[in-house]
């Protein structure tokens, strides 16, 4: 009963979504240079280049996607999802852009630590 009330709210299970946790520390830091650049103009911006790494799994190892399913539908490969011992490959990569063009993306051996 307390299920099909927490629906007929409009809740559904989902996913808690992944974020970087940030201390109140990176926050006020993240607002500092936001108001330290509040003022640029378009042309201003031309003159950046960002810069992120990301690592990409081959497959998902956390155990945590979900489905909707009946019962009996368990076995069923559409209802599935194939797991790997390991968790399987992975790459880390590196790239920049900035304004009007796209730079190299680099495979990286090891992450790289923040400046």
């Amino acid at each position: 009963m307390f299920n099909r009330v927490i629906i007929d709210m409009g809740f559904r299970s989902r996913r808690a979504a992944i974020v970087p946790l940030l201390t109140a520390q990176h926050k006020a830091l993240c607002i500092a240079w936001a108001h330290q650049h509040s003022h640029w103009i378009v042309d201003d911006w031309k003159h950046v280049a960002w810069s992120d790494e990301s690592r990409f799994q081959l497959y998902r190892a956390d155990g945590r996607v979900r489905i909707w399913r009946k019962p009996h539908e368990s076995m069923d490969p559409t209802c599935q999802q194939g797991t790997v011992q390991s968790g399987g490959a992975s790459v880390m990569v590196w790239g920049l852009c900035s304004w009007g063009e796209m730079g190299s993306l680099i495979r990286l051996e090891t992450a790289l630590t923040g400046m």
